[in-house]
């Protein structure tokens, strides 16, 4: 294994691993989406029962601060993470670069490690042929 092997491999695991966190920054995200959406419909369906409820009716405004108050801090922690999601995301770019950089690297090298090789063959083929001619003409005179 060579150098730029090892490199493609280290940079294709970091690049696995800022996808990996670039997820899971989404899907948090989108289970904070899901929570603000329950929530808007727990105050909905806590709204509907104190126009039915004297009794409810009378904690409602109480709920509706403490949902309120929750709502605000999802918002904030949505709008948050979208900031770390953009970060996660320009991370991946700039891994996904670098890969593609060593990537590209390797894949000149193996030609050129092909094309000498096909170089070497034909140097020794020749000089084989050459040989063969002179033993050929050394034995026919």
């Amino acid at each position: 294994m060579t150098a730029l092997d090892s490199m493609v491999r280290v940079h294709r695991w970091v690049l696995d691993e800022k996808q990996r966190k670039l997820a899971d920054l989404q899907a948090f995200r989108d289970k904070l989406t899901d929570d603000l959406n329950a929530l808007d419909r727990d105050i909905e369906t806590e709204r509907e029962a104190a126009g039915q409820s004297d009794e409810a009716g009378s904690v409602f405004p109480a709920f509706v601060a403490a949902a309120l108050d929750r709502r605000k801090k999802l918002c904030e922690t949505i709008a948050n993470l979208g900031t770390e999601t953009e970060a996660a995301r320009e991370d991946v770019a700039e891994a996904f670069s670098e890969l593609k950089k060593y990537e590209l690297a390797l894949k000149n090298q193996e030609q050129q490690e092909t094309t000498n090789r096909g170089r070497r063959e034909r140097m020794n083929l020749d000089e084989l042929g050459v040989s063969i001619y002179r033993r050929t003409r050394a034995g026919g005179d």
